[in-house]
């Protein structure tokens, strides 16, 4: 078998497991709607509290079924393999010191869309701190326990054979984009932004896909606080954060952003070694 043959082959080995994770998050997620929804009509609740229900409970909802599917794929693995590393050892080996440079876009992205998307206040949802709070932390597990699976496919099949980052990021960046569409109902048009931070974090992730500290970086200085207290929760919307983006949808917006701080972050030190170079 060519070299070729070999990776192609270790791509769809990743790209299967990961398809399998999400496969079963999304039918958890069916399954615990569902079953929530079943108890409230057996109650003769009506329908409208029945959507508000499931709308004020998704995210427990998404994240207990994302938990539960990472621990499901963890036990295969631990059945089928007889030396697997377990989560301590993993953080301990992945877990350093986040790149300076993440920092700085995080810090970039958070004041452009303030400065620049015309964000208001919201005074009516002062009182919703627990559900600025839960957003906050439920953005955190969600997108964190992705790259937590990922690494853990990084280093239980890929030790002689590495595929693509390229394909296997745009992989699982297809297969995330989907089950997301399938689990969460994009009411707030944000599907973009999410695709997108989704993108971002693997890109911050890595060759390997293991820099841990720029992901949670990036989640908690960026997506995290713009998701709580801004409005760009991808499950609730602005209905629980103090203020409003209003250039949530307006994707030139999203991209020109974007764009420079992931330019910025690309091409930081040529351009300081250039300039250093000039002034010699």
């Amino acid at each position: 078998m060519s070299d070729q043959e070999t990776t192609y082959g270790q791509l769809i080995k990743n790209v299967k497991y990961y398809a399998v994770f999400q496969a079963i998050f999304v039918f958890l997620v069916i399954i615990l709607s569902s079953v929530g929804a079943f108890f409230h009509f057996l109650l003769d609740h009506e329908i409208s509290i029945v959507e508000s229900w499931l709308h004020n409970n998704q995210w427990e909802i998404l994240i207990v079924s994302k938990l539960f599917s990472l621990f499901l794929l963890n036990r295969w693995f631990k059945v089928r393999l007889y030396q697997l590393k377990s989560f301590r050892e993993l953080v301990n080996e992945l877990v350093s010191w986040p790149d300076p440079k993440v920092i700085v876009v995080s810090v970039f992205m958070v004041m452009s869309y303030i400065t620049m998307g015309n964000t208001s206040f919201v005074d009516q949802n002062i009182g919703y701190w627990y559900f600025q709070i839960a957003s906050f932390f439920c953005l955190i597990v969600f997108f964190g326990t992705e790259f937590i699976l990922i690494a853990y496919l990084e280093d239980i099949l890929n030790h002689k054979v590495h595929p693509s980052r390229l394909y296997l990021g745009f992989c699982y960046t297809i297969i995330f984009a989907i089950a997301f569409r399938m689990s969460v109902p994009d009411y707030y048009g944000l599907m973009p932004y999410v695709v997108l931070s989704y993108c971002s974090l693997i890109y911050l992730s890595g060759q390997s896909f293991k820099s841990w500290s720029n992901v949670v970086c990036f989640l908690v200085l960026f997506i995290a606080p713009m998701g709580s207290f801004f409005g760009l929760d991808p499950v609730w919307g602005d209905d629980f954060s103090p203020f409003r983006v209003d250039k949530k949808l307006n994707m030139p917006f999203l991209a020109v952003i974007w764009m420079i701080s992931f330019l910025y972050y690309r091409f930081r030190d040529q351009l300081i070694i250039s300039a250093r170079k000039l002034l010699r």
